[in-house]
């Protein structure tokens, strides 16, 4: 009898495992993607940090930006980043090579997008009008990526449209400014992220 009922619970399981295969293999590579998107965050923390950054705004150049570093905000705040003034829907391209680790939207920043690049520094770009279709955590990005668009959300609404780039290292704030260098002349083919197998997030 004991033989029969072990018999009969295998079968049970086996066709459990048959009928929900799919969502099983569905959250095996969920699962997979995590660790292969924490593996990708590691090896960034083994590499130096970049000591040029590739401007993030499409036909600004970096003598066209007015030193905002540190500027009195309300609150008592400094301002910890640097505003890079342009017209609404300009692209706004990653500075660096790095994966998309947050996209959300904060009541300071607005929509916003966060990169983690070489040693670990979060790069922070903020008061976007939109997200570039499809962005998702988690994606390879280079400096031709398209990230999303320059727009005033956030506690920009009403003011000038701006990018507020900001970059963090794990001493803190860093000001962008001097690590910022202007695009090659020809703007050759940006394009979207590399989709990751990291599931979506906002």
């Amino acid at each position: 009898m004991d033989r029969f009922v072990r018999a009969a619970l295998v079968c049970v399981s086996l066709i459990a495992i048959l009928i929900n295969g799919s969502a099983i293999s569905v959250g095996a590579e969920k699962v997979a993607s995590k660790v292969l998107f924490s593996l990708h965050v590691i090896s960034l923390y083994t590499k130096s940090p970049d000591q040029q950054l590739a401007m993030p705004v499409e036909g600004v150049s970096k003598s066209q930006i007015a030193d905002t570093w540190h500027v009195p905000r309300e609150g008592d705040r400094l301002h910890e980043g640097q505003d890079i003034f342009a017209r609404r829907g300009t692209l706004v391209l990653s500075a660096t090579d790095g994966y998309v680790v947050r996209i959300g939207e904060n009541s300071l920043g607005g929509q916003t997008v966060s990169v983690i690049g070489a040693g670990g520094r979060i790069y922070y770009y903020a008061h976007l009008d939109s997200y570039a279709a499809n962005l998702s955590t988690g994606d390879h990005v280079t400096t031709q990526t398209v990230l999303g668009y320059v727009g005033n959300t956030g506690n920009a609404a009403g003011g000038p449209t701006h990018l507020h780039f900001g970059v963090y290292g794990r001493g803190g704030a860093l000001n962008p400014l001097p690590l910022l260098t202007d695009r090659p002349e020809e703007k050759s083919s940006v394009k979207p992220a590399k989709k990751g197998r990291t599931p979506k997030g906002r």
